[in-house]
């Protein structure tokens, strides 16, 4: 019987190690690529605490006729997801040192981490310049019920 429990914790282990998200190279890439510009606007709030905010839909290239035709609300709470699914595709780390505040057109990422919110800005350019990253992303974002 001993040896039945062992099989089982080693079995659980082994699916627990293989149910990571893999990583997308162009995702990991960017986040430290000074030379790809930031998405979004990020803000000083005080010296300790920082925001970026994105607005997808007042920007030139928006995505929000594409997401609205699959489904989807378009606005923050997408983006929330969209983000949150870029984030498990490059450095999941990064969702502990920040919190989202999603609004009907936009979302705020706040942080007192200044550089996970500028690697966030470089992710969104790459999800917003690349449909199957966005798509892939979608994906996670979805699987981990945080889509909307």
């Amino acid at each position: 019987m001993k040896h039945l429990y062992i099989f089982i914790l080693l079995l659980l282990m082994s699916c627990s190690k293989g149910s990571q998200t893999p990583k997308n190279e162009k995702l990991v890439l960017a986040l430290n690529n000074p030379d790809l510009a930031i998405r979004g606007t990020l803000v000083e709030i005080s010296p300790n605490e920082y925001r970026l905010d994105y607005y997808d839909v007042h920007e030139k290239d928006s995505h929000l006729a594409f997401l609205s035709k699959k489904g989807y609300q378009g606005g923050g709470p997408t983006w929330l997801g969209i983000i949150y699914g870029a984030i498990q595709l490059s450095d999941p780390a990064i969702e502990a040192k920040i919190r989202f505040d999603d609004e009907a057109e936009g979302l705020a990422i706040w942080s007192s981490d200044k550089e996970s919110l500028e690697k966030i800005g470089r992710l969104i350019s790459v999800v917003k310049s690349d449909e199957s990253v966005m798509a892939q992303a979608i994906q996670v974002a979805e699987q981990a019920g945080e889509m909307e």
